[in-house]
């Protein structure tokens, strides 16, 4: 009888246990980084912008969450938590399925997030061989800063095949950094760079600050061709306050 007894307090206690173990929920972003633990785990670019008409004038209104992935970049993921008041709390942050779309011929990604009420916070991920890349918190300030859209904020001096861009912040002045990119009529990407200056000259990096362009050849631009200049304004909490868009003419 000793015996039986023993093996039953020996099963109970072993039930106890089992039933103590947390159960991750790939769904949630702090047991989806546990789940990937043994990975090595580093940062990714991302922003979003919108405005209640739509970034773009031949959208409808939704939220553009921008990611630059990498090489061998995938399993891309968008996480979003209503609590704005504690974003660094990854418990909050719950896997959202949205639709995904290139930009620039694939060179960015966006996720296409549906509006809604009040601001939200959003995290993107993807994954490389080794490697979980979680991105910083993105504050969704749609209703509240909405992106202003305004190409007469720039100024284009088209001389040669290296023309310079000077630009003013407009309506929001609390710009972190300023992404800018070059790209032909197609939208493929020639060159994307950052800088803490309002102003960027083709294909000067003095002033950059990080640059995603593909370093394999130095990029250039043909004479008397048409290109866009887009650039984006961003705060410290990764929201596009500016969206400046402006074709161009090389001499």
């Amino acid at each position: 009888m000793r015996t039986i007894t023993f093996f039953l307090l020996i099963l109970t206690f072993l039930g106890c246990e089992s039933s103590d173990v947390a159960v991750l929920n790939e769904n949630v972003l702090a047991d989806y980084i546990e789940m990937n633990a043994a990975l090595d785990r580093t940062d990714l670019i991302a922003c979003a912008g919108g405005r209640p008409e739509g970034l773009f004038a031949d959208t409808a209104s939704y939220i553009p969450v921008f990611f630059y992935p990498i090489e061998e970049a995938y399993d891309f993921r968008y996480f979003e938590s209503e609590r704005v008041d504690d974003i660094q709390n990854y418990n909050h942050y719950q896997a959202k399925e949205l639709a995904e779309a290139p930009v620039f011929r694939g060179y960015l990604r966006q996720f296409i997030n549906p509006v809604f009420e009040g601001d939200r916070v959003g995290i993107v991920t993807y994954r490389t061989p080794g490697t979980l890349h979680v991105c910083n918190p993105i504050r969704l300030k749609l209703n509240t800063t909405p992106t202003e859209v305004n190409e007469k904020l720039v100024t284009v001096d088209e001389r040669g095949v290296n023309p310079s861009f000077l630009w003013q912040d407009g309506q929001i002045p609390d710009n972190a950094i300023y992404f800018q990119v070059i790209s032909d009529l197609e939208g493929n990407l020639i060159s994307g760079t950052y800088t803490f200056d309002r102003q960027f000259t083709f294909y000067d990096l003095e002033n950059v600050v990080l640059n995603i362009t593909d370093t394999t050849s130095t990029p250039t631009l043909s004479p008397n061709q048409t290109y866009r200049f887009t650039m984006m304004g961003v705060s410290e909490d990764n929201w596009i306050n500016l969206w400046i868009e402006q074709e161009f003419r090389t001499q």
